[in-house]
Order: C-alpha cells, then structure tokens, then sequence
C-alpha cells in the first residue's frame, strides 16, 4: 500500500516539473470592468522599453514603450497604469512583420503576489471596460528594479 502512494506521489511530482517547463501562449482576451482611479502619483516607469514574444519563434510580439504609466483604473484583482504611448504589436510570419499596430493601454499589475496572472498588457474596452490581450508571468516581476520601476 505505501508504495503505491510512493509511486503515485514521484508521478506528480515529475508531472508539475514536467509543467514548469511548458509554455502558454501569451496572448488572451479578457474583458474586466475596471473603476476609475486617476493617481498620477502612482506610477511604473520603462526606461528602455520591453519586449514580449508568444514563442520561439514568435508569431506574435508586444512591446511596451519607454516612459512613465500613470494610475488610471483598478478592479478588485490589478491596477491599471496607462502609457502615454500606444502599445505596439506585431504577427510574424517567419522571420518577417506581416502586421503591425499602435493601440493605446498600459500595464495591469496584480495587487496580489499569489495570482495566477502576476501582471499584463491592456487595451480599452467598451465604456469603462479594459480587455487583457497579453498575460505577464512571474518573469515579468523579477524584472523590476532592472526594466522596469514601481512608485507605489
């Protein structure tokens, strides 16, 4: 009896490793209504700008530009900090931009160091909704202080 839940417990454990090393697409489209929350006191700045791909290789990309992210809204999970440029995205075909757009949003960061979804891109929504279309991992977070910085 004690071996099989010996057997039954290496089974998992080499089953959540073998998921560490699997990668979800990025990419989402998750409406959330969101409260205005207009602080610019609160803010992330990128100093460089950031890059995300999909994959290897990419078929898609986002880039946050450089500058500061004002405090524009919260729901019960993230703030929302809107850059004062678009956002840019990118299809790959190949090695090659097959569509590329400006779209203005900013960074969802979670308010919670426990969720599933540390961090994001958005976009507006309708009325007072914002739509996630880029999911941020933990990776995201152990960038701050190097890529990118809090002031809350």
């Amino acid at each position: 009896m004690k071996r099989t839940y010996y057997i039954i417990l290496v089974t998992l454990i080499f089953g959540l490793m073998g998921c560490g090393t699997l990668q979800l697409n990025p990419v989402t489209s998750e409406t959330r209504t969101v409260r205005t929350l207009h602080d610019p006191t609160k803010t992330i700045t990128v100093p460089e700008g950031m890059v995300w791909y999909d994959g290897r290789p990419a078929t898609q990309g986002l880039r946050f530009p450089p500058g500061s992210y004002a405090m524009e809204a919260e729901d019960n999970d993230y703030w929302y900090l809107r850059s004062a440029t678009p956002l840019e995205f990118r299809v790959f075909k190949g090695n090659n931009v097959a569509d590329s757009r400006n779209i203005p949003g900013g960074i969802m960061i979670g308010k919670s160091y426990i969720q599933m979804v540390p961090a994001g891109a958005y976009i507006d929504g309708d009325g007072s909704d914002k739509i996630m279309v880029w999911k941020l991992g933990k990776e995201f977070l152990r960038l701050e202080g190097r890529d990118w910085k809090k002031s809350f």
